[in-house]
């Protein structure tokens, strides 16, 4: 674990990358992969000009890798146990950890390479007999309205997420778009002429895209290439991040159509130098990063003084990435039962403690009406659900330094507003400490004395909490009214990136009391006007990355004019958005259904390994004989592991593949 690494990126930012000359800083390897993917290949054509047949060929042929090779992909360099070993996580919670991670890539993977064929065989297929053309779900339901402000708003879907009783819809606006979007329109095309002008245009046939790795999940940087590789025909180069050089293994696997065919090279990370040098190349015409926000701006800086000729706008515009937020999580007003606050304390807490904090989705600040009458209520029922689920340790570099510099700003404040919560250990045979336990700090009120703005201004990425109360006495408190405190208060609180940094994701909470959310209209303007690119509604926000996989999109909002939570978006396959402004939008079971999210409820391995059967499977039938398969496969290990002497055999067979 290499000391001062930026929290995703793999790049150090206590300094510049670089320091001498790009050429000898490259190392043998990056040069030798950069070789591969410019070279002309006699027999593959460029992928820039493949034809849409030919990209529909290899999204199948990397589809077919993914289900008839799973046990070389899964298995190979144990990988998946590394995962677990990374995370500090021994015993059943490893066993749990390395399958779920499995499952996990499978089935983001498989689900962006099912929707990337549907929708280029619906493109494809426009050029048939209208009558036989089969549309797909997410663009056959659609509806359009005006919200409070006269702007028309589209709606595509709602379409089933793959976790069941969840839908989500695709929100966009239409052709009369707001002024502010017009006038975003309007620079793009300046920085694009002022592009042209200075030759900044790269020519995409002669350069690369540069992913550089995730280092919180490990399907991440999988779907960055596949997104850049079969969406945007560019080869790519993905340097892996240094807390995860194994998964070089199983994407080596996966993508073997795209690596065979000079289309993608990986590599590992050397140093900060060697990435810098690779930034500067000059075959480097894009550059994807999940990262923080100061990644990307190392990575520009990098760029800028290795391209001298370009303007600052023109190398802005290499860049495509992923970054954090202070995710939000919203109690609407209302009345709530006590197992619907029992219910949203339950999401909040799993999407705080979910990989030690360290996500850029992780759950951050909770927004609260200060007049609601239940609010006492609810601070009881999170604090008893962060107590009672275990809290994993917090393994990411940097996460608890980070909140000791949250805490320490916090603590000039008002110290007695910040609390521990101590709950179990995850792993049973790991010890955490407090350091890796969640602290809730109490911010107060906006504009009133002794308001504490710090933790909702940066992202922690790791154990910390906030609690932000709103003055809600300009709500309306008539019925046709009972959305206003979301419309004029919560709304511009949130989208003003001077109370609240990022605009990745963030989750609303509304009691059943308020009625169906999709017939509200307050409810509506609320979520046409919330500039978040991801808005879960009674759900943990994380499931908005996955309906990029199924036609959805995830990024940072387009109006967001900082660009803190990143540029570009992943997902569109069905080319729905385009440059206008959208979001995702997931509907979530009512908060009287048990969350499927809960760490205190762990999922079995032997589970995941199941699912993953069918998550591997073209066909539900296909996936019931693979899982028979594996149950009965089990359950012979299992029985021979008391016979003397055999145990030893099966024990050293069964741990050639994890699933």
């Amino acid at each position: 674990m290499p000391p001062a690494t930026d929290r995703q990126g793999g790049i150090c930012t206590d300094q510049v990358v670089g320091g001498g000359p790009a050429s000898s800083l490259l190392p043998d390897a990056y040069r030798r992969a950069i070789d591969e993917l410019t070279a002309v290949h006699p027999s593959h054509p460029r992928l820039m000009t493949l034809s849409d047949e030919s990209r529909l060929l290899l999204a199948r042929e990397i589809l077919t890798a993914l289900y008839c090779r799973k046990d070389e992909w899964a298995g190979v360099g144990d990988w998946a146990a590394e995962e677990a070993r990374l995370m500090r996580l021994a015993g059943s919670a490893a066993d749990a950890c390395a399958s779920g991670a499995v499952l996990t890539l499978a089935s983001v993977v498989g689900g962006y390479l099912r929707t990337f064929v549907d929708a280029l065989e619906y493109e494809l297929g426009k050029e048939c007999d209208e009558r036989r053309r089969r549309t797909p779900e997410l663009l056959a339901r659609r509806r359009s309205f005006a919200d409070d402000r006269g702007r028309e708003v589209v709606a595509y879907g709602p379409t089933a997420l793959p976790l069941p009783g969840n839908t989500f819809e695709v929100w966009t606006a239409a052709s009369n778009e707001s002024k502010e979007e017009e006038d975003d329109e309007n620079d793009d095309e300046e920085d694009q002429q002022e592009q042209d002008r200075e030759g900044a245009d790269p020519d995409e046939e002669n350069t690369i895209a540069l992913v550089l790795g995730a280092g919180n999940q490990s399907f991440l940087s999988l779907i960055d290439v596949l997104d850049n590789a079969l969406r945007r025909r560019r080869p790519v180069l993905v340097k892996h991040h240094p807390l995860r050089p194994w998964l070089r293994g199983p994407y080596g696997v996966i993508l073997e159509p795209l690596i065979r065919r000079g289309y993608l090279a990986q590599v590992v990370d050397v140093s900060n130098d060697a990435t810098g040098a690779l930034l500067s190349h000059p075959a480097v015409g894009r550059v994807h990063v999940t990262g923080s926000t100061r990644t990307s701006e190392v990575v520009r800086e990098v760029l800028r003084a290795s391209r001298r000729h370009l303007s600052d706008d023109a190398v802005r515009s290499m860049i495509t990435s992923e970054l954090g937020c202070a995710t939000p999580q919203v109690m609407d007003d209302g009345t709530y039962t006590e197992m619907e606050l029992r219910h949203a304390c339950r999401i909040i807490a799993f999407g705080k403690k979910s990989n030690g904090g360290c996500n850029c989705l992780s759950a951050q600040v909770v927004v609260i009406p200060r007049s609601w009458a239940q609010k006492g209520e609810f601070r009881d029922a999170l604090s008893e659900e962060l107590g009672r689920q275990p809290t994993p340790p917090c393994y990411y570099p940097g996460s608890i330094e980070r909140r000791d510099v949250i805490l320490e700003r916090c603590g000039e404040v008002d110290a007695s507003r910040v609390t521990l919560v101590t709950a179990p250990s995850l792993s049973a045979e790991t010890r955490i400490t407090d350091a890796d336990q969640v602290v809730v700090v109490e911010c107060g009120t906006p504009g009133e004395g002794g308001y504490n703005p710090e933790p909702l201004l940066v992202e922690a990425f790791g154990p910390v909490l906030a609690i932000v109360e709103l003055d809600d006495s300009k709500s309306g408190d008539g019925e046709e009214e009972d959305d206003d405190y979301l419309v004029s208060t919560v709304v511009p609180f949130l989208n003003d990136k001077g109370n609240i940094f990022g605009s990745l994701s963030c989750s609303i909470f509304t009691p059943a009391s308020k009625g169906d959310v999709r017939e509200r209209r307050g409810m509506r303007n609320a979520l046409a006007a919330l500039q978040y690119g991801g808005v879960s509604i009674n759900q943990w926000n994380a499931l908005g990355y996955f309906t990029a996989i199924s036609g959805g999109m995830w990024g940072g909002h387009r109006l967001e004019k900082l660009s803190q939570s990143g540029n570009g978006t992943i997902g569109d396959l069905y080319g729905i958005i385009g440059d206008r402004s959208a979001k995702s939008v997931v509907y979530g079971p009512p908060l009287a259904s048990k969350p499927m999210f809960d760490l205190a409820s762990p999922t079995p391995a032997i589970v995941f390994d199941v699912l993953l059967e069918f998550a591997c499977s073209p066909s539900i039938f296909g996936g019931l004989i693979g899982a028979l398969r594996l149950v009965a496969r089990r359950s012979i290990y299992g029985f021979a592991s008391y016979i003397p002497f055999i145990n030893v055999f099966f024990k050293k067979k069964d741990k050639v593949c994890i699933v």
